[in-house]
């Protein structure tokens, strides 16, 4: 006879069976999170974006670029009047004068100051542009003073004229030094301020721009801002 339904026996038996392990749904598991990850990388991936141009704090850092330094040689001439007042009256009685030749020795550099640089016409895709330079200009104009073995300058003759050879002045001469060597100052700063010297400076100063840049990767094109006319020479020393 067919028996209908479960017995007790049966329904021990049902619970005694060992339930499923824990490690056989790891598989799966981690079949599932490697796909979700794919499938959001996929998704969420950052689009590359365009390299950005050399920054202009290193150029800023680098101040002033010297492209140039000139010396300069060269005989001046000075005469030095020396007269006396008349009191209570307009004239003067001339005494003489004291003549100096000075063998004017010096130097100049000069530099672009790269602190005022800026970038133009970028293009990130041929990894070209434009850096704005400006001009180039006397940085430092000086006179040597070192001893004249040691290509200094010197007084090649102080001479008196004049009622001056008979009544010599030390302070005739030493204002006649003086101004000598203060004229052989502006005659270097003019010298320095030429336009061919200033041209040279320029190349100079692109040559080097265009070696920097183009060792970042970016293919420069340096243009010079019109200056309206030449800056003077930020400093002035002898050593």
């Amino acid at each position: 006879m067919r028996r209908i339904g479960y017995t007790a026996a049966d329904s021990a038996h049902a619970c005694t069976r060992p339930p499923m392990k824990p490690s056989q749904h790891l598989p799966l598991l981690l079949v599932a999170v490697l796909a979700a990850v794919i499938t959001f990388a996929l998704i969420k991936r950052p689009v590359d974006e365009a390299p950005a141009p050399p920054p202009l704090v290193s150029l800023e850092k680098m101040g002033h670029l010297v492209s140039l330094k000139m010396n300069y040689s060269d005989v001046i001439e000075f005469t030095q009047p020396n007269a006396v007042d008349i009191p209570w009256s307009q004239w003067e009685v001339r005494l003489g004068s004291t003549r100096v030749l000075l063998v004017a020795r010096g130097d100049c550099t000069l530099a672009t100051d790269l602190r005022q640089a800026r970038y133009e016409d970028i293009d990130n895709a041929a990894r070209t542009l434009t850096v704005v330079l400006p001009a180039p200009a006397p940085l430092q104009a000086r006179i040597n003073h070192e001893p004249r073995a040691k290509g200094g300058s010197y007084f090649y003759a102080v001479t008196d004229q004049g009622l001056q050879a008979f009544m010599p002045s030390a302070q005739t001469r030493t204002a006649a030094m003086n101004n000598v060597l203060a004229t052989a100052q502006k005659a270097v700063q003019a010298a320095c301020s030429q336009p061919t010297v200033l041209n040279t400076a320029k190349d100079n100063a692109a040559t080097v721009m265009q070696a920097t840049l183009l060792a970042t990767g970016w293919t420069p094109n340096v243009v010079w801002e019109a200056s309206a006319a030449v800056a003077a020479p930020v400093a002035n020393r002898t050593p």
